[in-house]
């Protein structure tokens, strides 16, 4: 081992990237540095049987139970220089797309005192984001990823800050809001997939599972802090400011993703035509059983559990007369609930059946919306909330962790995108709860969703083996 691999002990030691440097030695005891670690970490142990880390992987001493908890947790953000930069880029993103959304539907009824109209922009992202999901898959595994992650993010950015000018010239109309929704819709439809698609690249595959639900860690922080955020710099300072401090968060987020190395396209797939890798996308899922599984069980989860999340502000008007700050409390319990399933998963590592927590997701959402239905009290629901917030991420970050890791490089985009499309698909479980929930009173149409909830989890234990022996 040559020099630039050993630490020398001393009290003034300066971390220089990938060893450490002394200014002064002490008493000239040489100590291996690799060995340390491999002695403090089993993945560095897993190294010495051909796995070796990446060349952006730092390894830290970490010291006591605390500091040893919190490297585990974040290990992935800690240890890789260019997942540490897509993730602050993600962080910013999400928040100016989470800020936006609290922002624009106060506006828009603001502007036209209509609820319907309100709906329409608010979900106006849904019909762009289904339809460009497949193209945007698609070029995630045929484009330089980087580029159309950075390219999406900025148009997002400048569209934020089209708003505000409009509002500052008194042009701005709620059309104008609506165009915005679709068209970032369509940009949330290019970027996910590449972004997902790009972590197995800048991570270990060990270290795949922590990555993935630090990414979800990412939405759920935002989702808990964004909205509250937004709504008080709505009354302080303005619409038109809160949209250029939007503006400026995400083309912030661009500056982090520019520091990532670029991630060119697997040459194989360049060799087709669009329609080519659309069909052999679909082909992959139809031939790799245990994703095939995944997405069933994810899209169907989706379709009964999300909608919810979306109208729990009729259900707590209609069930516990709640105000508008008490519904914003109940969707903070959701992203509690969200922020500690992604603390859970991040600690999670393969071969601690992974596939059990997966399926037993749903049946935590089942249980937490008969929890809402039952017990019609106001702490009740906050609970139920909560837990919908834990079954959300063992869905989501850890099912998109099983799919990655089961997926070939040149497919990884493709997949990513026929997920993406469950949000797309929103509105199809939203107008039948809405129209049940305004027909039948808010409470029976959830108890028949949480009947269903448990009904497809129990048949998913029993007809995906596959997904229940996944580790």
């Amino acid at each position: 081992m040559n020099d630039q691999n050993t630490l020398k002990l001393t009290s003034e030691s300066v971390f220089t990237g990938v060893t450490f440097v002394s200014k002064r030695p002490a008493g000239g005891r040489l100590f291996r540095f690799e060995n340390y670690l491999a002695d403090q970490d089993p993945v560095i142990q897993n190294s010495e049987h051909g796995d070796a880390p990446s060349p952006t992987t730092i390894r830290a001493p970490r010291f006591g139970v605390v500091g040893r908890s919190f490297f585990h947790t974040f290990e992935s953000v800690i240890t890789n220089r260019d997942f540490r930069m897509i993730w602050f880029g993600m962080v910013l993103s999400m928040g100016g797309f989470q800020m936006q959304m609290v922002a624009r539907g106060i506006l828009v009824y603001n502007l036209t005192g209509d609820a319907f109209i309100t709906g329409i922009v608010g979900m106006g992202f849904a019909p762009s984001l289904l339809v460009v999901s497949l193209y945007g898959g698609v070029l995630g595994d045929r484009v330089e990823r980087r580029m159309l992650i950075q390219v999406s993010q900025a148009v997002n950015g400048v569209l934020a800050g089209i708003v505000a000018i409009l509002m500052f010239t008194g042009s701005l109309a709620w059309g104008h809001l609506f165009a915005v929704s679709v068209a970032q819709g369509a940009m949330f439809a290019l970027q996910m997939p590449a972004r997902q698609a790009a972590i197995p690249s800048l991570v270990g595959k060990d270290q795949l599972p922590n990555a993935f639900a630090l990414n979800a860690m990412a939405m759920s922080m935002m989702t808990l802090i964004a909205p509250a955020l937004a709504g008080v710099l709505y009354e302080v300072i303005g619409p038109e400011n809160v949209y250029l401090m939007v503006c400026i968060v995400m083309l912030s987020s661009v500056i982090f993703t520019s520091l990532v190395p670029k991630m060119p396209p697997p040459v194989a797939v360049m060799q087709q035509s669009v329609m080519e890798n659309i069909i052999g996308g679909f082909k992959y899922i139809g031939q790799n059983k245990l994703i095939l599984n995944l997405m069933i069980y994810s899209v169907i989860v989706a379709l009964l559990s999300m909608p919810f999340r979306m109208l729990v502000q009729v259900y707590a008007k209609d069930i516990y007369g709640s105000d508008a700050s008490e519904v914003g409390i109940l969707l903070t319990a959701l992203g509690l609930g969200g922020l500690v399933g992604t603390i859970t998963i991040a600690n999670l590592r393969k071969g601690q059946r992974r596939g059990w927590i997966v399926l037993i997701g749903a049946i935590v959402a089942s249980a937490s919306l008969g929890l809402i239905v039952s017990v019609p009290v106001y702490a009740a629901g906050i609970v139920g909330m909560v837990g919908m917030g834990l079954a959300e991420q063992a869905r989501w970050a850890l099912g998109q962790s099983l799919m990655m890791e089961s997926t070939s490089d040149q497919y990884r985009a493709r997949v990513m995108s026929v997920l993406m499309m469950t949000f797309g698909l929103m509105p199809l479980g939203m107008l039948p709860l809405g129209w049940a929930m305004k027909e039948f009173g808010a409470r029976t149409p959830v108890a028949v969703i949480a009947i269903a909830l448990l009904v497809f989890a129990l048949l998913s234990i029993v007809f995906m083996p596959r997904l229940r022996k996944a580790l």
